[in-house]
């Protein structure tokens, strides 16, 4: 007994180990902590911009954080940065214009502490947008002489970093257009959830930020939803595009719906930008409720036909009642076929109608909603 008890008592003791190891690894997986994440300035050539950055030290116990430049560019379409060497794309380079402290700075577990730097820009820098990071990491940089990057190398463990949005005034180039307004489908059935994707493309050499809104109207020219494009205030850096998507769900609805897409970007003038400018684009869809309609067309039939029916039969009824009355009652009546009656020629019209709606709509739900 005393021995199971005493391998029970390992055993605890083990996975405790195990739990508690684990979650100090956890921890120190945590990081670091910086702040702020994005910094945007417009100014003049020439001019020195003095700011700073925090960094908390969240790795889980003393360690020594350094600093890394870089500039960087946009990657894809959705927002994601790119970081590359200093200097690799000398139109948009800023990292060469950073001073900032290149000494390990020792950080006790949950300690902050603030980071001065400079910005001087070159009095002959031409205006636009120019783009660069500071990375925090913890482990120091690391010279590799026979990269392309000539001692500009890095070697990191954990790192995060500040990126820098420099506008230079001037004769700025903002130019933009909508690449592509569209919705993922061309006919919902309800309850609808439609999916906007519009992709922005920056035709100029300084960032854009394009925000607006999103309008929808029924056939009836009747607004019946608005929302707000960019409300997270993404640039578009020059040379790329941006994609933005939006949804619009709803329970209910019918007909053809038109989208409308209204956005603004630009630098009013008094600020160094080429002022205010406009974007518009549109798309339509299709909202139909085909749990609704296509009960209604078999119910439709179903009563024309019944419809019909029983007219036959009234006016049978009717045929009868009057030979009876008239002392015919023991004479069969049989009409001389003359083609269809109007009303049953009708009828039929109708009914076939009906029938090549129901095959319409229902091949339409096979291909889109099958």
């Amino acid at each position: 007994m005393k021995i199971k008890l005493f391998y029970a008592v390992i055993f605890i003791a083990f996975v405790l180990l195990i739990f508690f190891g684990q979650s100090e690894q956890a921890e120190a997986q945590l990081g670091m902590k910086i702040s702020p994440v994005r910094f945007e300035e417009i100014a003049d050539p020439g001019k020195t911009i003095r700011n700073e950055i925090k960094v908390t030290n969240n790795t889980g116990g003393k360690n020594t954080f350094y600093v890394y430049l870089r500039d960087f560019r946009a990657e894809g379409e959705t927002g994601q940065a790119k970081l590359i060497p200093p200097g690799t794309v000398t139109d948009y380079s800023l990292a060469a214009w950073i001073d900032i402290t290149g000494e390990g700075l020792e950080l006790e577990v949950g300690e902050t502490t603030a980071i001065p730097y400079a910005i001087t820009i070159p009095a002959d820098a031409g205006p636009g947008g120019y783009y660069g990071a500071i990375l925090i990491g913890t482990l120091p940089p690391r010279l590799m002489l026979e990269s392309e990057e000539r001692g500009a190398g890095m070697t990191v463990a954990q790192q995060t970093g500040s990126l820098i949005l420099l506008q230079v005034r001037g004769d700025v180039v903002e130019e933009a257009r909508v690449r592509e307004f569209t919705v993922d489908k061309n006919v919902y059935g309800t309850p609808f959830e439609t999916k906007f994707l519009l992709r922005i493309e920056n035709l100029g050499n300084v960032h854009i930020k394009p925000k607006g809104m999103i309008s929808i109207k029924n056939m009836f020219g009747k607004e019946v939803t608005v929302f707000r494009v960019n409300d997270l205030d993404a640039n578009v850096l020059p040379n790329s595009i941006r994609r933005f998507e939006e949804k619009w769900a709803g329970s209910n609805g019918f007909g053809r719906y038109t989208a409308s897409c209204g956005l603004t970007f630009g630098t009013a003038a008094d600020l160094g930008g080429a002022g205010k400018q406009s974007l518009f684009a549109e798309t339509t869809f299709w909202i139909v409720p085909w749990r609704i309609i296509i009960p209604g067309l078999i119910g439709a039939i179903f009563l024309s036909a019944l419809a019909i029916l029983l007219l036959r039969l009234y006016r049978n009824q009717a045929i009868r009642k009057a030979m009876a009355q008239a002392g015919l009652g023991h004479v069969r009546y049989v009409k001389k076929f003359e083609g269809p009656s109007p009303a049953l020629h009708f009828s039929l019209i109708l009914l076939v109608v009906f029938i090549m709606m129901f095959l319409a709509v229902g091949s339409f739900y096979l291909i889109f909603f099958a």
